[in-house]
């Protein structure tokens, strides 16, 4: 049962890895002007509801299972761990983000090289997610000596919902408090427990979630309060029982495995190829939608999985991937 679980947790983030890549795919093609219907908005604005919402609530479910913030010895050793792994990456890889983006032409999001300096307070791109989860965590752990995960999801979601009628504003905090409910989530449960219901229930989960999130993306009533979590939950739901049904594929479960095996270096990665495909279609008048999405797609996972092999060959460059990982390898080459 435990190796099943575990199985559904992987590829589920193969699959939240695939969206985030698709996500940022369509939404870098419609920044450049070459979209040829709303159809695309619509499609781009649906996944917006959930895929990250479904890696932030697999953070917090492999947080839990893991032993939490007890995982590593001690809280403080946690919180080290956490910074060092995820912080590295974080400010190496922004970074690089905004040294390529301010000394390329015709990206989408021109960056200057002064935004480096506000890093630790403003991140960039796709890496808000590990500045969030950075916050996350240190709450959690803070927290979790007097209260336990379900009234910490509870507590950090109301001063959520307070927050606008107080007049208060989070800040730096904000990305993460945006995300407390669902790393909370995920936190306070055992087990997905999916296997307890049967294909035609899975069937109806996915048919709600497409029917009514589809009727909050086309009125746009997505940032509304309560709605907004709503649709985030309902598209976990529907995620976990979607990929529930097509693991039972042998072809579909490698290839999310796969993905997920490289999540890492993928999700750092990938905006930056998928921009620098677009710059090439643009140079060369290629404006067929369906052809920019399937390369962009292909190159937004497969050169970062190029990349972080030939990388993790050269354990210098593969520590701001993985900076524990290659201490560790370091260490027991001394001895």
């Amino acid at each position: 049962m435990e190796k099943k679980r575990d199985l559904l947790v992987d590829s589920l983030k193969g699959y939240a890895c695939f969206l985030v890549v698709l996500g940022h795919v369509i939404m870098g093609i419609r920044k450049a002007g070459s979209f040829s219907s709303d159809y695309e908005v619509l499609v781009e604005n649906f996944i917006w509801t959930f895929h990250v919402a479904l890696f932030m609530f697999l953070s917090g479910y492999v947080y839990h299972i893991t032993g939490e913030c007890n995982g590593k010895g001690s809280k403080l050793g946690f919180i080290k761990h956490k910074l060092l792994n995820l912080g590295v990456p974080y400010l190496v890889f922004s970074i690089f983000y905004i040294l390529i983006n301010s000394m390329t032409p015709g990206v989408n999001n021109k960056k200057d090289i002064s935004s480096i300096l506000y890093l630790w307070k403003t991140p960039i791109a796709q890496y808000w997610f590990l500045y969030a989860l950075i916050i996350l965590f240190i709450l959690w752990t803070i927290l979790s000596g007097s209260l336990k995960n379900w009234q910490i999801t509870i507590m950090l979601y109301i001063m959520l919902v307070i927050s606008p009628f107080l007049d208060i504003e989070f800040g730096s905090f904000a990305s993460a408090m945006g995300m407390a409910l669902v790393f909370g989530i995920g936190t306070s449960i055992d087990k997905l427990y999916i296997d307890k219901f049967n294909i035609l229930i899975k069937v109806l989960i996915i048919v709600l979630h497409i029917s009514i999130v589809g009727i909050i993306v086309y009125f746009d009533l997505t940032n509304m309060v309560f709605i907004k979590q709503f649709a985030q939950i309902l598209g976990i739901a529907a995620s976990i029982a979607f990929i529930s049904i097509i693991i039972k594929f042998e072809i579909i479960n490698k290839c999310l495995l796969f993905i997920n095996k490289y999540s890492f270096p993928i999700y750092l990665l990938h905006t930056i190829f998928t921009s620098a495909i677009r710059i090439l279609f643009k140079k060369i008048h290629l404006t067929n939608y369906p052809i920019q999405v399937i390369c962009s797609l292909l190159v937004g996972i497969f050169i970062p999985v190029i990349g972080a092999y030939i990388i993790g060959k050269i354990p210098v460059l593969d520590f701001f991937f993985y900076p524990t990982k290659n201490i560790k390898k370091m260490k027991r080459k001394e001895r």
